[in-house]
């Protein structure tokens, strides 16, 4: 089986674990494909977090900036070294990069150190973290605060911000993995009331147009923003890429992967259902999380005829995806060792 992007606590302030021990644990479940996709380092001290920020930092962050760098290096040199021991391809280890998409700045930083590095980061997980700014996927304070950043907490330009952040990102580094693709529902309140016409979740009662907006509903009250994520289904379609499904959405207490079912039927539709399958593991008790009930979204709801995970090349050691059709998929040996671990 396969897992496209993953964390450890060697090389991330949230990550819990070492590298080396997330490792064994790949190895002992039989893992075919896995992907080591630790951050690019952020190069803006205001988009440090809190746990990154050393207490003794006296240059406004450039002390913990550092140390960013001074990780990710040594990730890629560690990258290496287990990659060398799994030669004979048990599992086979592919090193790549994520992106957080903080902003412009950041985006192009990530072009400039991908090809600084082309010879050792096969691919980029091209994921967007950030709106106006702000995270959205570290708790919900931040979470409501990008969306109070808009003029009467517009929840429609909040998410049309995301997309186009999400369409800058693809056009600039074409990742042949775009990460948790609707990562703006994980702390999305589950009472949200909006006008249906405006977007602004600044509502009064006396507001005929209000609604409750949810994750699986957006995309029908508001066409202009499906159509951006069809646009940008059609470019990731237009150079190959693949959507994630990522599991680490259960494991934080959503009823649906990312991205949701809405979104898995568009890609279905605009990028020839190209799904790659991710635990965005941060620590070893997450490798392999919830992929029991990801078998069933991927067979049941989403009814996927294929499945795609990456290969690399031998001979130029570049990545291409390879298809698999879902029958093999289903019957693969990793999901009977699964079940038997349970």
């Amino acid at each position: 089986m396969h897992s496209h992007h993953s964390h450890s606590g060697d090389y991330i302030a949230h990550g819990v674990d070492p590298l080396d021990d997330m490792i064994l644990k790949v190895e002992k479940m039989k893992f075919h494909t896995y992907c080591l996709t630790e951050h690019i380092p952020r190069i803006e001290s205001e988009f440090l977090y809190p746990e990154e920020i050393d207490n003794t930092d006296s240059n406004n962050g450039t002390d913990s900036l550092a140390q960013l760098q001074l990780n990710f290096s040594k990730f890629l040199e560690h990258a290496q070294r287990i990659k060398d021991l799994h030669k004979e391809g048990k599992p086979n280890i592919i090193i790549g990069t994520e992106i957080e998409a903080c902003n412009t700045n950041h985006i192009q930083y990530a072009k400039k150190l991908l090809s600084e590095h082309k010879d050792l980061l096969k691919f980029c997980v091209g994921s967007v973290h950030h709106i106006n700014g702000i995270p959205i996927d570290f708790d919900q304070e931040n979470w409501d605060n990008a969306l109070s950043s808009f003029s009467n907490k517009n929840l429609k330009q909040m998410l049309i911000s995301y997309f186009e952040s999400q369409y800058e990102m693809l056009q600039v580094l074409q990742p042949k993995v775009v990460g948790h693709f609707d990562l703006f529902k994980l702390f999305w309140p589950n009472d949200l009331k909006v006008n249906s016409k405006t977007g602004d979740c600044n509502v009064s009662n006396n507001d005929v147009d209000i609604i409750t907006i949810t994750p699986m509903t957006y995309l029908n009250a508001w066409d202009d923003i499906r159509q951006l994520v069809i646009r940008n289904l059609k470019y990731i379609n237009s150079y190959g890429g693949a959507i994630e499904i990522n599991t680490s959405a259960l494991r934080k207490g959503l009823e649906e992967p990312y991205p949701s079912s809405n979104i898995g039927e568009l890609v279905k539709q605009h990028c020839q259902g190209r799904f790659v399958l991710s635990d965005d593991a941060h620590g070893i008790a997450q490798v392999g999380v919830r992929y029991l009930d990801a078998l069933q979204y991927i067979t049941q709801t989403l009814q996927l005829d294929n499945m795609y995970y990456l290969k690399e090349n031998g001979e130029n050691r570049t990545v291409q995806l390879e298809k698999i059709p879902i029958a093999e998929f289903v019957n693969n040996e990793f999901w009977t060792l699964l079940k038997a671990n349970k």
